[in-house]
């Protein structure tokens, strides 16, 4: 490694960039336009105010800027509003002079320091014109320091004045609020953290990547500290030349193409390949709280890219990354960008309660991908949104009147001897229901009841293609299957979802016909796994004991013709 070349023979001599690099005028403070042009113009025309309150996140640039102002209302000779930097108070106040005060309200919190603070006030200034007493973090005052403070903070005198500084202005007491002029500072955007972390490193004589400038700037979240000091911890592992992989080595995060195979992995319900990406992450030993915070803000990317279309001035990202996120979202549903955004969330805040933490992020990686389990409403709609995104068989016409799958163009088969396999012998899967394969239910003989080839646990699937006539909807079977549904709404939910707008068509004997919705075939094969059919028939036993299921597609039933256009609309040709 190259180290970073330094100023002067001795290292420890060497200032960090942030204190090195700090803005001596208010157009070198970036991405508050908005104030320093306010407090220039105060200063060109001489119409300052006593007390000034300064808010906003850290490293925004609140005590540059009080700074500034002290060096800008005390100069022999401001430009434009600006100090000079030359005159005899400019280089007082540079050096250190007893007419500038600088005060930490976090370790100077007492009413006795207030009053020590008042009673410097009543003192003319030494050197300079005013007085000026910059209070840092001043929201950590106690109450008492703060009613101590009013009188003097509302009419002070004329020559003294104050800044206040704070993270936090809602812990403030109104009635310091109100005695202040105030200026609230803006996070910083990237852009505007990139192209000064630029400019910064041309003077020191180091260059980082731009894509490596992109990855501190994100880093610090809007604070330009934060991305100062970054870039030196970068500088010092790395050398003057840092590349991009260097900046991911010493923040410990992952590139965006990981965080793209993991997010597709999830979104797709991949356990294995999420699990396995996990992997890679600790084997390369990144920080996986890093890597967690990174991978929600990945989530949240997807999700304003679903919400919002191309929104790259919210999420603050280049146009092809945009363009990438746009194509994810395209493929991905909000329900289960949500759902996995709520569990990483969730574990992120109690990883740090897990003595091994790798063990809560694979499970909730495999929640994310099987949420079968999870009986929470969010978990309901990623399972439904992951049912719905597997292709589902409808039927189309051809010239020989065989069915075809849209998926494999294969005409399917209505002999019910060409499968030895019946559909109701295959075995069921919760996750993902096998594609249907419908076969023709044989003529009943005459006086003879038909029977209906029975499930292992008494509900079946009759043919598809079934020319039997649909049975009229009956009173009784109407009300015997709402009390059914009901009965499974507190059995599990998640069945629920898939009966709820189905039907009783009809109860003969000691049989219940029930009517999916012709729209909804994925429904009626998500209830073929065994423990779906499982809890319907343990609900209708319940309700009407002995009594057995027929789920049939209501449009399927029908032959009349503008029935069926009806129910289809043009996906159906009927020669």
């Amino acid at each position: 490694m190259r180290p970073l070349p330094l100023k002067g023979t001795d290292a420890l001599a060497r200032r960090a960039l942030y204190r090195e690099y700090r803005p001596e005028l208010f157009s070198e403070v970036i991405g508050q336009d908005h104030i320093t042009t306010i407090l220039k113009n105060q200063v060109r025309e001489g119409k300052l105010s006593h007390a000034y309150l300064f808010c906003g996140s850290r490293g925004t640039g609140k005590t540059t800027s009080a700074k500034i102002l002290s060096r800008a209302v005390n100069c022999l000779s401001p430009k434009d509003g600006e100090p000079c930097g030359e005159c005899t108070a400019c280089r007082l106040i540079k050096n250190g002079s007893a007419d500038v005060i600088e005060i930490d309200a976090a370790s100077n919190n007492s009413v006795d320091n207030v009053r020590s603070l008042i009673e410097q006030a009543q003192f003319a200034p030494l050197e300079l014109k005013y007085r000026v007493f910059i209070i840092d973090e001043v929201h950590m005052l106690s109450n008492a320091a703060f009613n101590a403070l009013l009188k003097t903070l509302e009419e002070p005198p004329k020559h003294v004045l104050f800044i206040l500084a704070t993270t936090e202005p809602q812990k403030l007491p109104a009635t310091i609020i109100s005695r202040c002029q105030r200026f609230d500072f803006h996070r910083l955007t990237i852009a505007h953290i990139v192209a000064n972390l630029t400019s910064v490193l041309e003077k020191a004589g180091a260059s980082i990547e731009p894509n490596g400038l992109r990855l501190i700037a994100r880093a610090a979240d809007g604070g330009m500290r934060d991305a100062l000091s970054l870039a030196d911890q970068c500088l010092s592992y790395a050398g003057d030349h840092v590349t991009e992989q260097d900046v991911l080595d010493a923040l410990g995060s992952v590139s965006s193409a990981v965080l793209e195979d993991t997010a597709k992995a999830l979104l797709s319900g991949n356990a294995a390949d999420a699990v396995r990406a996990l992997d890679d992450v600790v084997r390369n030993g990144r920080d996986l709280g890093v890597f967690l915070a990174d991978l929600s803000k990945h989530f949240r990317a997807l999700l304003l890219a679903k919400t919002c279309g191309d929104c790259a001035d919210l999420i603050d990202c280049t146009d092809d990354q945009m363009a990438r996120y746009l194509k994810v979202a395209k493929d991905a549903d909000e329900a289960r960008i949500l759902y996995a955004m709520e569990q990483i969330l969730a574990v992120q805040n109690k990883l740090r309660l897990f003595p091994a933490p790798r063990i809560p992020i694979e499970a909730a990686f495999v929640r994310i991908c099987r949420p079968v389990d999870d009986t929470s409403f969010a978990a309901l709609e990623a399972r439904v949104a992951l049912i719905e995104a597997r292709p589902v068989t409808t039927l189309s016409s051809l010239p020989d009147g065989k069915a075809t799958s849209p998926c494999t163009g294969e005409a399917r088969r209505d002999d019910p001897h060409d499968d030895p396999v019946p559909p109701w012998d295959e075995p069921p899967m919760l996750e993902e229901p096998p594609e249907p394969v419908y076969e023709s239910e044989p003529e009943p003989t005459p006086n003879v009841p038909a029977t209906t080839p029975q499930s292992p646990v008494g509900a079946s699937f009759p043919d598809k293609g079934s020319s039997t006539p649909a049975p009229a909807i009956s009173g009784e079977a109407e009300t015997v299957w709402e009390a059914a549904k009901k009965k499974i709404m507190e059995l599990n939910p998640m069945v629920y979802f898939y009966v709820k707008d189905t039907r009783g068509a009809a109860l003969d004997g000691d049989t219940l016909t029930v009517e999916f919705p012709a729209t909804q075939e994925s429904s009626m094969n998500g209830m073929r796994a065994e423990r779906n059919l499982k809890i319907a028939k343990d609900a209708i036993e319940a309700v009407r004991p002995k009594t057995t299921l027929v789920f049939r597609l209501a449009a399927l039933l029908d032959k009349n013709e503008e029935k069926l256009k009806e129910l289809f609309g043009s996906s159906l040709t009927i020669k």
